[in-house]
């Protein structure tokens, strides 16, 4: 197994032990937070690392095959989950983002072609790879909104069901979720908005179904948006459409890479 690959399952391996024991500490409602990044931050310089790795032997940056995507959206995940955790003191958001990382690192694994070799390029465009970087950075931002109103519809059904435990008592209140919906959404039409505007530099025509749906995906959160934006919506309706809005994105994954 290449060396990208084995640090890939020791990252794996080490976003389940930051998932493991905080579960079963939940469970048992004796939970202590002090400690949970270690893991986390040990899968994220794994991740770093397998992903320079594969670039090396790419020859490029590794974002062509589904199997990259996949893995470079987990990294971006991991990468905003720090961004983001301290600002919203969201100290529960590792154990909701490290599974959801650990099954993008799976499907990157099993996925037919898995991590194939790339054709050489005889010149890298600069333009093309950060159009490609931001739009799944931009991803990244909208699967940690999805987990994120995963989180709000988890308390609110708590809430609604007196269940006052040791679970509860980690999530930041409700009104703290809601605002880190809102900022994760604005952050990925940022990323997304200026991954498109990079694409009119480049020689792909606007008809290409890699555009198109980037520019679906880009539509829908823009509605989102306005909802959120004009509360159309309550905050448990909008938690709703982060959560299941992320659908979109990720079916357009296998488009991106049939037409990359």
């Amino acid at each position: 197994m290449p060396p990208d690959r084995q640090l890939l399952l020791l990252a794996t391996a080490a976003f389940l032990a930051a998932v493991v024991p905080a579960a079963r500490a939940l469970l048992s409602g004796h939970w202590r937070t002090t400690r949970q990044w270690i893991p986390m931050l040990i899968g994220f310089a794994l991740q770093t690392g397998a992903v320079y790795l594969r670039g090396e032997a790419v020859r490029q940056c590794p974002m062509k095959s589904l199997s990259d995507v996949l893995v470079f959206i987990a990294w971006s995940v991991v990468l905003l989950y720090f961004l983001v955790g301290p600002t919203y003191h969201v100290s529960l958001l590792g154990i909701f983002t490290a599974p959801v990382v650990t099954l993008l690192h799976g499907l990157a694994f099993v996925v037919p072609n898995a991590f194939p070799d790339y054709s050489l390029k005889a010149k890298i465009d600069p333009y093309v790879e950060l159009h490609a970087a931001l739009a799944l950075i931009a991803y990244a931002a909208f699967a940690l909104a999805c987990i994120t109103g995963v989180m709000y519809l988890l308390q609110e059904r708590l809430l609604k069901r007196h269940r006052i435990h040791g679970l509860f008592y980690q999530l930041p209140p409700i009104q703290d979720l809601s605002k880190a919906i809102k900022k994760l959404v604005l952050l990925g039409l940022i990323l997304l908005s200026a991954s498109l505007a990079i694409s009119f530099k480049l020689t792909t025509p606007i008809s290409n179904p890699k555009l198109i749906f980037a520019w679906v995906v880009w539509g829908l959160y823009a509605v989102i948006g306005l909802i959120m934006w004009r509360h159309v919506l309550s905050p448990r309706q909008t938690a709703w459409l982060a959560a299941v809005g992320f659908v979109i994105p990720f079916i357009s994954l296998w488009l991106v890479t049939s037409h990359g």
